[in-house]
Order: structure tokens, then C-alpha cells, then sequence
């Protein structure tokens, strides 16, 4: 069970590191669009790249819920997943607000184009709002007295810890962006959501054993 739950852990990280690079790559190099706003506004146009990302938001979801109702031994690493798969199916099946969007109704539920967009920032904000508790909150919990611990749990400790901090800050970019503080000059949204992904990603990895493994 252990050595699954590290391979679990191991796609997750894999999966949020590749979402932004796969996106991109399919929006510009493929379909040949300009670089977009946003990672959700990259699936949104015309639905040329939508299969992309839903897919790999649903990859995403998946393995979180999964994680959730393997390891029910730990109630906060199950409700902190199952935010991470309430909130990234939401941004999976409903497209942000974009003038690429097509139609009056969109999404698997069939919402306005206003409405869609609520829930897609909505639904990202408790995915990443998961996340960032459950990297910081679970990974570094450990049955030893911190002086007990081997040098490489303190060191993963701290770097998660960091990695929480950082993810706040972008989380909190995100918010101010959304609320129309920035203009949009730069692409705010998708740097913010790749510096979320790929942090939420290394610190999966890490957890999954691929470094700094106890010696």
C-alpha cells in the first residue's frame, strides 16, 4: 500500500508539473494561438484546445479523489483531497469567462459564459486552496519529536513549508487579478497558475520519494 500511495503521489506531481507546458504547447505550437491569459483561457478558444486541459484537469481530479478514498486513516489528507477533486473537476467541466468562449451556454453544465466563470474561479480556488493546506498540513506531519526526525525530514519539512508560502502568494495574485486589480497587459493568470501546478508538483514528487529520500 505504501509503495502505492508513493506512485499516486508521483503521477500527481508529474501531471501538475505537465499541465502548463502541455497547454501551451498545444496553444502555439499546434493550433498556432497567441499566448493567452490564462492555462484555462488556452482551452477555451473555440474549443480548438478544450479536450487538453479538461483532460488533464481530470487526470488531476482523478488521482485526488482516488487518494482520497484510499487512505481514509487520515480524515484531514481525506477532506483536503476531496477539495482537490471538488475543485479541479469544476475548473475541468466549466471554461473561465473568455471572449473565445463560444456560445451562450457552456460547459458540461450548460451555464453562461458569466456564470461558467464564476465557477471555474471558484472551483480553482478550492482545488489550489487544497492543495496548498495538504502539501503544508499533511507532508509534513510525522510520528517523531522534531529532534527525532532524520535530516532529510527536516529538510523536505522546510522545503514544504516554503513551497506553501509561495503557492499562498500566487493564490493571493490570483484573487487580486481576478477582482481587476492588474490589468491585462501580462499574462498574470497563467504564470500564477504554472508557479502553482509546478510548486504543488515538486512538492508531490518529494512526497512520492523521487528526492531527498531518507538515507
Amino acid at each position: 500500500m505504501k509503495e502505492f500511495r508513493k506512485f499516486q503521489l508521483i503521477c500527481l506531481g508529474w501531471i501538475a508539473i505537465g499541465i502548463a507546458p502541455v497547454v501551451l504547447f498545444f496553444t502555439i505550437v499546434v493550433h498556432r494561438l497567441p499566448f493567452l491569459h490564462s492555462i484555462s483561457e488556452s482551452g477555451t478558444i473555440a474549443n480548438a484546445v478544450s479536450p487538453i486541459l479538461p483532460f488533464c484537469l481530470g487526470a488531476l481530479s482523478l488521482f485526488s479523489l482516488t487518494y482520497a478514498i484510499k487512505y481514509k486513516y487520515d480524515k484531514t489528507d481525506v477532506v483536503l483531497t476531496s477539495l482537490m477533486f471538488a475543485g479541479f473537476t469544476a475548473v475541468a467541466m466549466q471554461m473561465c469567462l473568455s471572449p473565445y468562449a463560444v456560445g451562450n451556454k457552456i460547459g458540461v453544465l450548460a451555464l453562461s459564459p458569466e456564470t461558467s466563470g464564476i465557477v471555474h474561479n471558484v472551483g480553482a480556488l478550492v482545488g489550489f486552496g487544497g492543495m496548498i493546506l495538504w502539501i503544508t498540513l499533511c507532508f509534513t506531519k510525522s510520528d517523531k519529536r522534531k529532534r527525532e526526525q532524520t535530516k532529510e525530514k527536516r529538510e523536505r519539512n522546510i522545503i514544504y513549508r516554503n513551497i506553501g508560502i509561495c503557492m499562498i502568494t500566487s493564490l493571493a495574485i490570483f484573487i487580486f487579478d481576478w477582482i481587476g486589480i492588474f490589468g491585462d497587459s501580462f499574462p498574470t493568470v497563467f504564470v500564477v497558475e504554472a508557479v502553482m501546478l509546478t510548486f504543488g508538483g515538486v512538492a508531490c514528487l518529494i512526497k512520492g520519494g523521487m528526492f531527498l529520500t531518507d538515507k
